[in-house]
């Protein structure tokens, strides 16, 4: 899976919107044009479903690429997604699998979202579907303290990695004994509870060359938060 963030700056909501807007007039346009020309293959987004408050992270967003034969497998599908509440855009890539279906999970922060999938198939323009939104409310915070990107991936070397993060409540204060999950190009790998500085730290050993994306969610007493996306190229 290939991950890509895009930052629009400091203006935050009023760019968003702007973005927003231009999105989705974009992809309802092109929705249009693949019906009108290109009906043999859709893409339709399974869930989740329109409006959906969120008072967890990750989320699971999931599509489906088909045409009049059934599901089609092994299809380029990147998955945008459009924080309204600061502006960023991430860009999540992944191929369908034998029943056409792509899914990521994404680690949502607080604020509202819009998102839209497209496909891309040898002989056909990009194929997208209709947008979609839903909103998260969180009440912790879970900061990358190691390996952190931000616009671009970082380029390492090295085999070892210790991937860390920090829980902390709204008033900024560490989390003891919060239960923390990581999640290694959208595959819980490992769980673990912070210290009393609200740290938890995974020891990642012998990985092979190739690009991961990363983030750690942490939960608990009914309290949940994320950290961003953190991309890695190992050589």
């Amino acid at each position: 899976m290939r991950i890509h963030l895009r930052n629009l700056g400091k203006r935050g909501v009023e760019v968003a919107a702007v973005v927003a807007v231009y999105v989705i007039f974009l992809i309802v346009g092109l929705c249009t044009q693949t019906a009108a020309t290109f009906d043999a293959v859709r893409v339709e987004i399974l869930g989740p479903p329109d409006g959906t408050q969120f008072q967890s992270s990750p989320v699971e967003l999931a599509a489906i690429v088909a045409n009049r034969k059934g599901p089609l497998s092994n299809v380029s599908a990147r998955i945008t997604v459009l924080s309204l509440t600061t502006g960023e855009v991430e860009e999540l890539t992944d191929a369908t699998n034998k029943d056409g279906i792509v899914k990521v999970l994404f680690p949502a922060q607080s604020g509202k979202y819009t998102w839209f999938v497209a496909a891309n198939m040898e002989g056909y323009p990009t194929i997208g579907s209709r947008p979609r939104s839903f909103s998260a409310r969180l009440a912790l915070n879970v900061l990358c303290l190691y390996p952190c990107s931000s616009k671009y991936p970082l380029l390492l070397r090295s085999r070892h990695l210790d991937l860390q993060v920090m829980v902390t409540n709204m008033n900024g204060s560490p989390v003891e004994s919060a239960n923390v999950t990581f999640y290694v190009n959208s595959t819980k790998v490992y769980s673990m509870v912070t210290d009393t500085r609200g740290i938890a730290t995974l020891s990642w050993d012998r990985i092979p060359p190739s690009g991961y994306a990363w983030f750690a969610s942490a939960s608990k007493d009914g309290e949940v938060g994320a950290s961003h996306l953190s991309t890695l190229i190992i050589e």
